[in-house]
């Protein structure tokens, strides 16, 4: 499949909404820091840091390979 400008630009906007989520979770994390619970707040920062991460190779990868719904199995 080729490169498609429309689903690039919808990828990159999925890329940036999931991100926004997973910073507000990220804020709440440092809450937990703050009210004493510091290893449940580290933990939960670096699970969502790691989110963000694979989940932007994901949609760069999609975007750079094309869709995986628009791949139609024969068999």
């Amino acid at each position: 499949m080729a490169f498609n400008p429309k689903d690039a630009l919808n990828s990159a906007r999925d890329i940036a909404s999931h991100a926004v989520d997973k910073a507000s979770d990220i804020v709440e994390n440092a809450g937990d820091i703050i009210r004493g619970d510091i290893s449940g707040g580290v933990n939960g920062i670096v699970e969502n840091s790691l989110d963000i991460g694979s989940h932007t190779i994901e949609k760069v990868k999609e975007m750079a390979t094309g869709r995986d719904d628009d791949v139609v199995d024969d068999a």
